[in-house]
């Protein structure tokens, strides 16, 4: 095998385990905000995590030139903003709305960022794609207020709604400035860690804050290692080297299946069986985000 092989199997290796983590990410993420945890203890151990993990970096390089304005941006697009989004979200509403809602979001409001942010005008497939993602997003949502849904779940649709649009903020500023990943890692987490860990400290509701109802540490390490390190560090990382591999085009192809991945795991690990109407919203909304994919010259910073 030669290395130009080597290279493309590994960046191949890389980009199909993303979908996987993401799918596993969500399930995870439920099961933190559902149990012991709230979504602000789960969001300040995602981003107190990964602070600390790049803090050598923080100290040694700084920002690595990137401008505060634009690291705050970023770091709303992918810290404490989408974090306490979705969690809050997730808490409301089951592992199949979380994985269609917020994954099937970022497409429609990274199309409409880019007219009004980057001059794009999204082509015709790429404007029916967008019209089977919000086909899928209505079954979902008439999932809500259908049989004998959780207290709230549409509020929770809506959050998750709400995440998709923070998150697609985030690719489209990629998209637009192309920083290093080197500042991307480092400014999302610090940036957010600044700002947000002081409001939880002293305003937010917590159990890790009080010893009475302190969680169980099991829990506390599996969302400090899922939210701290493999969302915040190794995800990035693995979509960077898919990326220079395979390209984005065929990666964005590869994500298009975290959210039936999510499904997967959620009916295996929280016994949670979505109705026939979430599974409609699956599969229409995947169809979608596979459509939404256009052909065009792949371009590192795109997905990183």
């Amino acid at each position: 095998m030669n290395p130009s092989q080597s290279n493309y199997l590994i960046g191949l290796a890389c980009g199909l385990a993303v979908p996987f983590i993401w799918g596993a990410w969500i399930v995870a993420s439920r099961f933190g905000v559902t149990h012991a945890l709230t979504a602000y203890d789960v969001s300040a151990l995602r981003v107190g995590v990964g602070s600390l993990i790049v803090l050598p970096v923080l100290l040694t390089r700084g920002l690595s030139g990137l401008a505060l304005t634009r690291a705050f941006i970023i770091s709303v697009g992918a810290g404490a903003p989408f974090a306490l989004t979705s969690f809050t979200g997730m808490s409301l509403a089951p592992v199949a709305h979380a994985g269609v809602l917020t994954n099937g979001a970022m497409p429609i409001f990274a199309a409409l960022l880019g007219v009004f942010w980057l001059r794009e005008r999204p082509g015709g497939q790429r404007l029916v794609a967008i019209g089977l993602i919000i086909i899928g997003g209505l079954l979902i949502g008439g999932d809500s207020f259908t049989g004998a849904p959780e207290p709230l779940q549409w509020l929770g649709d809506i959050l998750l709604v709400a995440a998709g649009a923070i998150f697609a903020l985030y690719m489209t500023a990629l998209r637009k400035w192309q920083p290093e990943i080197i500042q991307t890692i480092v400014a999302v987490p610090v940036v957010s860690a600044v700002l947000y860990l002081p409001i939880w400290a002293l305003f937010l509701p917590s159990g890790l804050l009080r010893a009475d109802i302190f969680p169980p540490w099991p829990e506390i390490a599996l969302q400090a290692g899922f939210q701290g390190v493999v969302a915040s560090v190794i995800v990035v990382m693995l979509l960077t080297r898919a990326t220079r591999s395979v390209g984005a085009t065929t990666l964005a192809v590869f994500l298009a299946g975290a959210p039936a991945l999510a499904v997967v795991f959620g009916i295996f690990l929280l016994d949670e069986l979505p109705t026939v109407l979430a599974w409609a919203g699956l599969a229409v909304t995947t169809a979608g985000m596979v459509l939404a994919v256009e052909r065009r010259r792949d371009n590192v910073s795109d997905t990183v």
